[in-house]
Formats: structure tokens, C-alpha cells, sequence
């Protein structure tokens, strides 16, 4: 799981995520952390002073994985539908993969309606940063229009991602194949961008 070179507040870090992943936020206990980071408890409390800063640490560095646009390819020559198309699809594979991660950061707002700061600043900056990077390509709407397609875009994408039954393409297996995703998403971006 964890590198060699990994520092011990890294190993931490990492091995919280994987907990989170595995067991969700409740169950993802001090000592199941400290198993699978192979430290003692008291490594935890050392480094992050207590287990909620540590899921907080966890989770920040996970949003700031997933809504990091320079980690997609820029590819240079795409019309903003294929860009689009190839960023929410990065994010729809990565929601995939790691389902408990990514209901772990909603679960506040959605679950109990509580506000979550860090996943705004993330959203809020992911959905300007690919509005402007989209507003350069051949086919791109007017700024204005722009800014909140990709918003509706964002926001379906993310539903499809938390509740793929809900959201989801309607003929699409449970839990839905990125295939299923793509051809979603891809009408999804059409239909908002064309």
C-alpha cells in the first residue's frame, strides 16, 4: 500500500484513505488506521493530534487529487466537447474506483445538510479553472453560457457518480461500467456544449 520512502505521516495519511475506502468515515477507526499504516496509535495522535484532523487531512488530499485539471492531459488541438469529455471522464473513473472516498465527501452536506467549505473551494475552483481553459477551444459558447454549462456539467457528473441508480444512464448494469458512463456523459456534454 504505502511506499518505502513514504514518510510516517505519509503512510498515515495514505493508509486513512484506504480505511475511509474500505470502511467508510465511521468506520474508519484509529486502530484499523494505525494496523494499516503499520504504526502504533500513538503515531497518530503525534502527527495529527487527533483522528478528525487526520480524516480531514485524508480527505483534502483526496480533493485536491481529484480536482486537480493539470493532472489530465491538455491536449492541445481538442474541441471543448472533447476536453470536457475527457476531464469528466477522468473524474467519473476516479469516482469508480474509489466510490467510498468519494461519498465520504459528500456525505456531510448530502446526508445531514451540512456545509462543506473544502469541497466548495475544490468545486468552485475545478468548475472555473475548466471553464477557462474550455473558453479557448473551437467550439466553446460564450463565456456566460459557458460558465454555467460546465457548472450543470459538473454537478450531473457528480450524481452519476454518487448515485449512479438515481442519475445514472437508465439502461445502464449496477454499479454502472465506465462504458455506460462515457456514452452518458458524452450526450451530457453534447447536449450542454454543442
Amino acid at each position: 500500500m504505502t511506499d518505502q520512502t513514504d514518510t510516517v505521516p505519509e503512510k498515515i495519511v495514505y493508509a486513512t484513505i484506504a480505511c475511509i475506502e474500505s470502511h467508510g468515515i465511521s468506520g474508519a477507526t484509529t486502530r484499523k488506521i494505525a494496523e494499516m499504516a503499520e504504526v502504533n496509535i500513538a503515531a497518530i495522535n503525534y502527527y495529527f493530534r487527533s483522528k478528525e484532523a487526520l480524516i480531514g487531512r485524508a480527505l483534502e488530499v483526496t480533493l485536491t487529487n481529484a480536482f486537480d485539471l493539470a493532472d489530465t492531459d491538455p491536449m492541445p488541438g481538442a474541441t471543448a466537447q472533447e476536453r470536457c469529455l475527457a476531464v469528466m471522464m477522468r473524474l467519473v473513473e476516479g469516482g469508480l474506483r474509489f466510490p467510498g472516498i468519494t461519498r465520504a465527501h459528500f456525505h456531510g452536506t448530502l446526508a445531514e445538510g451540512h456545509e462543506n467549505p473544502s469541497l466548495r473551494v475544490h468545486l468552485d475552483r475545478f468548475a472555473a479553472e475548466l471553464a477557462a481553459d474550455l473558453g479557448t477551444r473551437e467550439g466553446a459558447p460564450p463565456p456566460a453560457e459557458l460558465k454555467v454549462a460546465v457548472v450543470q456539467i459538473v454537478s450531473a457528473v457528480m450524481m452519476l457518480i454518487l448515485a449512479p441508480a438515481l442519475f445514472g444512464p437508465p439502461d445502464a448494469p449496477h454499479p454502472p461500467t465506465v462504458d455506460a458512463c462515457r456514452e452518458y456523459v458524452t450526450r451530457l456534454v453534447e447536449k450542454l456544449l454543442g
